[in-house]
């Protein structure tokens, strides 16, 4: 069935499991996923994201997306993930999107707020989730965070500003910077678990 991040995050912080991410970015990756999901009885969350439209475009995915998450036996949210551009993001809700991720990680403070608030307005008009991002998860050409284009404190979301941004801001799901990075580690990442745990037990997203 086709839901949003709402109708499986909820749960799933309640029963402390995780839902996985999956970027599906053609029909056999779709099916081996969704494919998973079912034998597993396990939500999921499948899509793409901004950087990924060269490969496959928003419409295309929806196209064969939509129908097969609608036809699932278990839970399926389809996410536009860190999108970038609000035009390309109302552009995946048009086309049945449940779900986007308006990623406005690299502005200031003030301006995430202010950005994100008004897209969190727009898509809960629409019956659409929002997660945003703060603090910073490196493109990690390094493979920690020291390897990343962000280093030091500045790499990892504060907790106080976590509860004050998901307060203001009224998104869904919150993706926060402890230590992690995208892409394939070369050196051993430094995680921060006891930040992630604070952030946790304060932030209602």
């Amino acid at each position: 069935m086709l839901v949003n991040l709402n109708d499986v995050l909820l749960d799933a912080k309640k029963g402390k499991y995780a839902v996985g991410l999956f970027n599906t970015v053609n029909l056999e990756m779709a099916k081996g996923v969704i494919g998973a999901a079912e034998e597993l009885n396990s939500p999921v969350i499948i899509g793409t994201a901004e950087v990924l439209t060269c490969y496959s475009t928003i419409d295309e995915l929806a196209y064969f997306l939509i129908p097969m998450a609608k036809k699932a036996k278990v839970p399926v949210v389809l996410h536009f993930d860190h999108g970038y551009s609000e035009d390309l993001i109302k552009k995946a809700i048009r086309y049945g999107f449940t779900s986007v991720m308006y990623d406005c990680s690299t502005m200031s403070f003030e301006d995430n707020i202010a950005t994100v608030s008004r897209m969190v307005k727009y898509c809960h008009l629409r019956n659409v989730t929002v997660e945003a991002e703060l603090g910073h998860v490196g493109a990690n050409e390094g493979g920690s965070a020291e390897g990343s284009d962000v280093a030091g404190e500045d790499m990892y979301t504060n907790p106080f500003e976590a509860q004050k941004y998901a307060e203001a801001t009224e998104v869904d799901a919150l993706a926060v910077a402890i230590g992690t990075a995208h892409g394939a580690y070369k050196s051993k990442p430094k995680l921060d678990f006891e930040r992630c745990q604070t952030i946790a037990n304060i932030v209602k997203a």
